[in-house]
């Protein structure tokens, strides 16, 4: 049995600058992997038709063949040819719900191992488009590098230079609707003045801070209220910036020094019994 680690990520920049016909928003991003983890464990057993079994460490309110990793197997098995039989079990210790992509970091995680025991030879345009027809975050995951991404996550480019960052993440005890926050983003269109620095791929620590941004937190911040409270608590605790990660609820604070983001964690478990709080760090730079 192979156990591999599936990273969850933070948006350190959303930015919704466009919508396609059929509903899908454009997004020009910033994506970080960082070292929380799910377990991704694979057993292969000989078969005679290419089949998949998952299971969880915890019950999880979706149904199996509808987990982003059946997903990936089914739309793999359109394009090639195999007879295996695969035991899946996801030991999840990414929050569901979160805005941390975890459920996008363990199809990437698969889609990767079948491509390297199967010795599947296929392009990258084609699993790029895999990819992100099981999941918009799921291409970033594939690279799992501080990244600029856009489009509807197909276009990924990994940073040249990139700082070193840590991070005190609080999740709140109930989750956020993706499309709930996106239907209730009011899309006004203006300059993509922030590009230009985006894309020069050297991205330092005060470049950073100053361009961060989340447009979904808008629509958020009028719901869910907490959500502007924990930035609050986390910027007078010492974070040099607090942010809502993807359309959330997970909120955190970025830190230079690892020892105060150490104590703010600390603080932030005291203070917020209820919630789930992680301490992490930049990974892939």
């Amino acid at each position: 049995m192979d156990s591999l680690l599936a990273n969850a990520k933070l948006n350190l920049y959303l930015k919704i600058v466009g919508r396609k016909d059929n509903g899908y928003h454009l997004l020009n991003m910033i994506n970080v992997p960082i070292d929380i983890y799910d377990v991704v464990s694979i057993e292969t057993v000989a078969s005679q038709e290419a089949e998949i079994f998952q299971t969880f460490s915890i019950p999880i309110d979706c149904p199996l063949e509808k987990t982003t990793i059946a997903k990936g197997f089914e739309l793999l098995k359109k394009h090639i040819r195999f007879s295996q039989k695969f035991l899946v079990k996801v030991e999840k210790n990414i929050p569901i719900g979160s805005g941390m992509g975890g459920g996008s970091s363990d199809a990437a995680v698969f889609i990767n191992y079948l491509l390297r025991v199967l010795k599947i030879n296929l392009t990258d345009e084609l699993i790029i488009e895999i990819a992100n027809n099981v999941g918009a975050d799921v291409p970033f995951f594939l690279f799992n590098k501080p990244a600029f991404v856009e489009g509807i996550g197909e276009k990924v480019t990994a940073f040249l230079r990139f700082p070193t960052l840590y991070f005190v993440i609080i999740v709140p005890d109930f989750s956020i609707s993706t499309r709930w926050a996106y239907e209730n983003f009011k899309l006004t269109l203006t300059k993509k003045e922030d590009d230009i620095n985006i894309k020069n791929l050297q991205i330092d620590t005060n470049l950073l801070l100053n361009i961060m941004h989340n447009d979904l937190e808008k629509p958020v911040l009028a719901k869910y209220p907490v959500v502007g409270e924990i930035k609050t608590f986390l910027e007078k605790k010492g974070a040099l910036k607090a942010m809502m990660t993807g359309s959330g609820s997970a909120v955190f604070g970025v830190f230079e020094e690892e020892f105060l983001a150490e104590r703010v964690y600390l603080e932030s478990r005291a203070n917020f019994l209820n919630y789930k709080v992680f301490k992490s760090k930049t990974i892939g730079v």
